[in-house]
């Protein structure tokens, strides 16, 4: 096994990696107009929203504490 799976050449025995054949699928679906660059593209919008909603979540909450906290003024009482 002294021949790399990485090379572009088939090896002798006929095997290949799985992990090398998942990279060839991979570069030859990659492009434009292709179901799996669609479902791609898709995906890190998807990841991207889901980044936002976590942001604007705790915007939320920071918000409503600092609003929370304005209400709650110390007031001064006079003693006699």
């Amino acid at each position: 096994m002294s021949e790399s799976c990485h090379d572009d050449q088939p090896r002798s025995d006929g095997l290949e990696c799985l992990f090398c054949s998942l990279v060839k699928s991979v570069r030859s679906a990659t492009e434009k107009h292709s179901a799996f660059y669609g479902h791609m593209y898709n995906a890190r919008i998807e990841v991207l929203q889901a980044f936002r909603s976590l942001i604007d979540q705790r915007i939320s909450s920071l918000e409503k504490r600092k609003s929370s906290a304005e209400g709650k003024k110390a007031t001064k009482i006079e003693l006699e």
